[in-house]
C-alpha cells in the first residue's frame, strides 16, 4: 500500500512565486495519450524546457482552471489500481504490473527509484486516516509535490513527448510529471474533457535562484455527441458563407 507520509523538512519552492510570469526557458506542458494493456487510457503530463541545464525543484498550484473556462472542462476521474494502492506516491505502487496502471505524481521525471512527497496541501486521508475518494480521483486544489531528497538533483532530459489535443511537445527538453489512468476508454464512455492549471519550479543548473513555469494541462476528449454538434457547427458556417 502507498506511504502517504511527507517526507522530512524540505523546502518548498511556492510561496515565492508571485508573478504569474514564466521564466523565458519554460515551453508549457505537454501530453501524450494511449490505450493500455488493461483497457484504461493512460495520459502523462510532461514540463518542457527550451534548455537541458534545468533542474526540475517542485509541481504546485494544481487546480481546475477556473469556471470561466466551457463546461467540456470537467473533472480527472482518475483511478489507482492494484494491492491497494490508494495513493499518488508513485515509489508506493507495490507490484511493477502496476505502474502503467495506476495514477501517480513525480518529481524525478520517473516511477522507478522516485523519492516524490506530497506538499501537506495534498491531503489523502480523513482525520481516521481514511482514502478521501475526491483525493484520489483528483488532486486537491493547490495541491504539489516535490522531491523527498532535495540533495540529488533531478535533471531534466532529452525528449520530446506529447500531441494529445494539440499539446505538442515544442521543446527539446523535458520533464514526465504526472501519470493519470482513467477507467475504460475515455473517447467512448462519456468521462469527457478537463483542464488544469499547474506551476513548475525549476532552477538553472549551478545556481540557487527557483524560476516558475506557469499553464495548463488538458486530458480527455470530446464525447461523441459533442463532435457531432461541433461538425454540424461547422457545416452550417460553411452554408452560411456559401
Amino acid at each position: 500500500m502507498k506511504s502517504i507520509a511527507i517526507f522530512g523538512a524540505v523546502a518548498l519552492v511556492a510561496s515565492s512565486a508571485s508573478a504569474q510570469t514564466s521564466h523565458s526557458s519554460w515551453r508549457g506542458y505537454s501530453v501524450t495519450r494511449v490505450i493500455n494493456s488493461a483497457g484504461n487510457t493512460q495520459y502523462r503530463v510532461f514540463a518542457n524546457y527550451a534548455v537541458s541545464n534545468i533542474t526540475f525543484l517542485n509541481a504546485f498550484d494544481h487546480g481546475k482552471v477556473s469556471a470561466s473556462q466551457p463546461a467540456q472542462y470537467g473533472t480527472m476521474n482518475a483511478i489507482h489500481t492494484g494491492l491497494g494502492e490508494f495513493s499518488w506516491i508513485p515509489q508506493g505502487t507495490a507490484s511493477a504490473s502496476h505502474v502503467s496502471n495506476d495514477s501517480w505524481v513525480t518529481s524525478t521525471g520517473t516511477h522507478v527509484g522516485s523519492q516524490t512527497a506530497l506538499d501537506p496541501s495534498f491531503i489523502e486521508t480523513d482525520a481516521d486516516g481514511n482514502p478521501i475518494a475526491s483525493a484520489l480521483a483528483q488532486p486537491p486544489l493547490h495541491a504539489g509535490w516535490y522531491d523527498a531528497t532535495p540533495g540529488t538533483a533531478n535533471s531534466v532530459g532529452a525528449g520530446s513527448q506529447g500531441g494529445h489535443d494539440g499539446q505538442n511537445a515544442v521543446g527539446g527538453y523535458q520533464i514526465l510529471l504526472m501519470q493519470i489512468i482513467r477507467q475504460g476508454d475515455d473517447s467512448t464512455n462519456g468521462l469527457g474533457k478537463a483542464r488544469f492549471n499547474l506551476t513548475s519550479g525549476f532552477k538553472i543548473a549551478n545556481t540557487t535562484t527557483a524560476l516558475f513555469g506557469f499553464g495548463s494541462y488538458v486530458i480527455g476528449v470530446p464525447a461523441p455527441g459533442a463532435v457531432a454538434l461541433l461538425a454540424l457547427a461547422g457545416l452550417a458556417a460553411r452554408r452560411r458563407r456559401g
